[in-house]
């Protein structure tokens, strides 16, 4: 009998964890208020159960006869989830960008002899894997530095951008202060501050800009390290502006993230692309070294997955399976550095990617 998986949430990045965990011959349910999603799901064999994630109760009862749940609801829900998952004695991959540290749960995770592997998607995620690679490879890491972005393929003014998942998340991007490390130190610094150009090829100069992207990183032993936000020029001057004019304070955000909803969302031929620059410094094998990972990435239209969906919810659908198939058996709340060890684990999810065309140059 095929093991059971639950999506928690059915947005563009949980339905397509749910698809490809479902070609994996998995029984893969999804949860969700959207009732349309039955019917789009329903050709792939996925089943839909309508859901209020905020009726704690009804969460416990939705998760119980399943082997593995995936978080994938907005971040101001992700640890509420994660606590009642883990309190009904059940495994989870979460990609939600909550902004409580997921790790105080640990002591939850052991009580109930669960695991819970969070910031399972792209950045944080698989930024964090290759950050975990890299200290244990190095003989020292001074410097490790990620830059990433989610933006569209042929971005057009006022915005020069499309929100490929939940703008109230983007926003709290824009908001939350960005903690980094210089020479040993943690710093914090507001959101949107120390903006650089920087040039890839095949896209152009984008700005790059402090957000909190290192989360869990922070503890790493590395004393450099900073996570920056990338977008085209024009647009965070914008945020910037409608910052300064309130629309960011907690009594108009609400109001602010639904108008920004509807002028970023993407229509039909909005097609986004993924871009991620990983930078580490240090030495290997008695020598300085430097060495950068790029990773570009564009929408499927074959599957007619947008590239963040891919780049995150693959990444998701790996370590989901590295679960399910017992390969990491540890109890607690953990994040993809843990992995950087363990070469095995390291392999299995860059191949995975790699099969669905999502590799480093």
């Amino acid at each position: 009998m095929s093991k059971r998986i639950i999506t928690l949430g059915g947005g563009m990045v949980g339905s397509a964890i749910a698809r490809d965990l479902k070609e994996q011959k998995y029984s893969v349910t999804v949860a969700d208020r959207d009732e349309s999603l039955k019917a789009r799901l329903a050709p792939f064999g996925i089943d839909y159960l309508n859901l209020d994630f905020s009726n704690n109760n009804a969460v416990t009862d939705a998760v119980k006869n399943f082997d593995l749940v995936i978080g994938a609801v907005p971040g101001f829900m992700g640890f509420d989830i994660l606590k009642t998952v883990l309190e009904a004695g059940k495994d989870m991959v979460d990609i939600s960008f909550m902004p409580e540290d997921s790790r105080a749960l640990t002591q939850l995770a052991e009580k109930n002899k669960v695991t819970a592997i969070t910031d399972a998607g792209v950045a944080p995620g698989l930024s964090n894997l290759l950050f975990g690679r890299a200290l244990f490879e190095y003989d020292e890491l001074h410097s490790a530095n990620c830059y990433v972005g989610g933006l569209p393929q042929n971005p057009q003014p006022p915005w020069w951008y499309k929100s490929v998942f939940s703008p109230i998340d983007v926003i709290e991007e824009y908001t939350r202060p960005a903690r980094f490390v210089l020479n040993g130190k943690m710093i914090t610094k507001p959101a949107m501050t120390d903006i650089e150009e920087i040039t890839f090829d095949n896209i152009g100069t984008l700005d790059a800009f402090n957000s909190d992207g290192l989360r869990s990183l922070l503890d790493m032993p590395i004393p450099n390290m900073v996570e920056k936000t990338l977008r085209y020029p024009g647009h965070i001057q914008k945020i910037i502006e409608m910052q300064g004019n309130g629309l960011f304070e907690p009594e108009k955000i609400k109001q602010t993230a639904e108008s920004l909803f509807k002028e970023w969302a993407p229509g039909k031929e909005d097609f986004d692309q993924t871009i991620m620059r990983l930078e580490f410094i240090g030495k290997k094998d008695g020598e300085k070294i430097t060495e950068i990972y790029n990773l570009l990435d564009y929408f499927d239209k074959k599957t007619n997955f947008s590239s963040m969906a891919r780049t995150t919810g693959y990444t998701c659908a790996a370590v989901a399976n590295i679960i399910l198939s017992g390969d990491f058996k540890k109890n607690g709340v953990f994040t993809l550095e843990n992995f950087g060890r363990e070469t095995k684990l390291v392999d299995n999810i860059l191949h995975y990617l790699s099969e669905r065309n999502i590799q480093f140059n």
